[in-house]
């Protein structure tokens, strides 16, 4: 018996709807795409990390801690000239014979975070002041995502080759100074092993002047 031709057409339109709801996804469907390439894009953002830095987030160019050579946006050799043009003049200091500190305070604040500036002059050569140790307290300046003050010296044991060079007193607190010569870079800690500062300076040479222009009663480790 033959179909008549309207039940033909029906059914094929009933057929083809069928299909395109079937290969249309639904809320849940499209929710659990989503959620996918999210998880897919999180992961791609995890792997560029772990690629700048393994195993630590990127530190920014602003907060690095390069030993040797920079500390933020100053570097080792800079003139006291281009230092005070992007940090402005120094809250504090002190200069002597062609050596000279700039003590920079967050907020202005002495009671708050801390940037020293050692600076010496080559009389007769030179006669640009130039940036030969940098010291911060803050823990925004990073070596890496796991190195900055706060943390513990044991920490930097594991990336340094570390000589204690002196000691020296903030209030009634003891300070020791630790030292890594060659790399170029210094740390000192409070009677925890906390790091409480970081030091970059030329590498081949200590840090110790620099502290003694910084503290008044740094002893020279023997």
């Amino acid at each position: 018996m033959r179909m008549p031709r309207y039940f033909i057409i029906t059914m094929c339109a009933i057929g083809l709807l069928a299909c395109k709801q079937k290969n249309q996804p639904t809320d849940s469907d499209s929710t659990s795409t989503a959620i996918a390439r999210e998880e897919a894009d999180t992961t791609k953002q995890d792997d560029t990390s772990a690629v700048d830095l393994p195993g630590d987030k990127a530190v920014p160019l602003a907060q690095l801690i390069v030993p040797g050579t920079s500390l933020g946006q100053t570097a080792i050799n800079e003139t006291g000239e281009n230092v005070n043009k992007k940090l402005g003049k120094a809250d504090d200091g002190d200069a002597a014979m062609g050596k000279s500190v700039g003590i920079w305070y967050a907020d202005h604040n002495k009671k708050g975070y801390a940037t020293h500036i050692y600076f010496s002059t080559d009389m007769g050569n030179d006669p640009n002041p130039r940036v030969k140790v940098i010291r911060v307290t803050s823990p925004t300046f990073k070596v890496n995502g796991k190195l900055y003050t706060g943390v513990l010296l044991k920490t930097a044991e594991t990336l340094y080759q570390l000589k204690k060079i002196g000691t020296f007193k903030v209030g009634t607190s003891d300070r020791n100074i630790y030292d890594d010569e060659k790399t170029g870079i210094a740390f000192d800690t409070d009677r925890s092993g906390t790091i409480t500062g970081i030091a970059v300076h030329e590498t081949g040479k200590s840090a110790i002047t620099a502290y003694m222009a910084f503290f008044e009663n740094v002893i020279q480790a023997k």
